[in-house]
Order: structure tokens, then sequence, then C-alpha cells
């Protein structure tokens, strides 16, 4: 069922892009099922012991595709600047390296999971939702809120990569 929930995350990515460009309601229903689902699916994983590495990475690349479908369309309209899906996608590949170093007793990775990188997930999927309200009821009021949560988004991500550089090179 976790999976599942994950994989309609990624259904919902590669609709995404489109939802943004026709606007109207699909967008903010796009986003609130993909946020419930990326809050819910995790603890129900858990709770039906069926939490595995596998599904911990669908989870990680459902989110990962939704946020950037999503955000790097905001981009190509103007809404945000491109900084915030270049900052996310570097921050993913990061993510992505550190985690392929940590290997578990074979050939698994040990997802390479830190605090300002949640963090910086959590913004992702933020940011996003300020996009999709604009798109949903446009007009000026965005224009603040959405320099403010990208600019934020970007510099989590950013901090969430050089924490990783830093960790890496001390010794």
């Amino acid at each position: 069922m976790a999976n599942a929930l994950s994989g309609a995350r990624l259904l919902l990515a590669a609709a995404l892009p489109y939802l943004l460009v026709h606007g109207g309601w699909a967008p903010l229903l796009a986003w609130t099922v993909a946020s419930l689902s990326d809050y819910f699916d995790g603890p129900l994983a858990r709770r039906r012991g069926t939490s595995s590495p596998s599904g911990a990475i669908l989870d990680n690349v459902a989110d990962i595709a939704f946020v950037l479908a999503g955000l790097a369309t905001a981009a190509a309209l103007a809404l945000v600047s491109w900084v915030v899906p270049l900052s996310i996608a570097l921050s993913a590949g990061a993510y992505a390296a550190a985690s392929a170093r940590r290997r578990t007793g074979g050939s698994v990775p040990r997802l390479a999971r830190s605090r300002l990188g949640h963090w910086a997930g959590v913004a992702n999927y933020a940011c996003l939702g300020v996009v999709t309200g604009a798109v949903t009821w446009p007009g000026p009021q965005w224009t603040p809120m959405l320099a403010v949560a990208g600019a934020a988004t970007a510099g989590l991500n950013l901090a969430a990569v050089l924490t990783r550089l830093v960790s890496r090179r001390s010794p």
C-alpha cells in the first residue's frame, strides 16, 4: 500500500506540468494528494511491517520527481527562479551520492538522511504549494510569497549540499 502511494506520486509528477500550465483547481488538488501521500506512506509501511530499503528509495524518487516536475514548470512559467529546481536537483544528487557510499551488508544502499535535508524536502513541498496556490488563484499578491518561498527553498537545498560536502571532507 505504501509503495502504491509513492507510485501515485510518480504518476502525479508526470501530470503536474500539464496541470500547472492549464491552471484551475487541478494543480492544487494534485499537490494536496501528493503531500498527503508523502506524509502517510512511511508511517503506513512501518505500521504494516512492510518498510524496506527499496520502498524508501521509491518514496525519495517519487518526492524528487514530483517537486522537480512542478518547480521546473513553475520556473518555465516565471513563477520562481530557475535556481529553485536547480538547487533541488543538486541536493538530490548529493543525497543520492552520499546514500550510494553508505552500503549495508552488501549492495543495498543505506539512505544518508539528514535533518537539514529533511527540512529542505519540506520546503520543496511548501514552495510547490505556494506555486499551486498562485496558479489556482492568480494575482499579484503571490509575487512576494513566491519570492520568499523560492529563496528559502533554494537556500535550504544549497545548505544541505554544503553540509554534505563539509562532512565528507572532515576526517
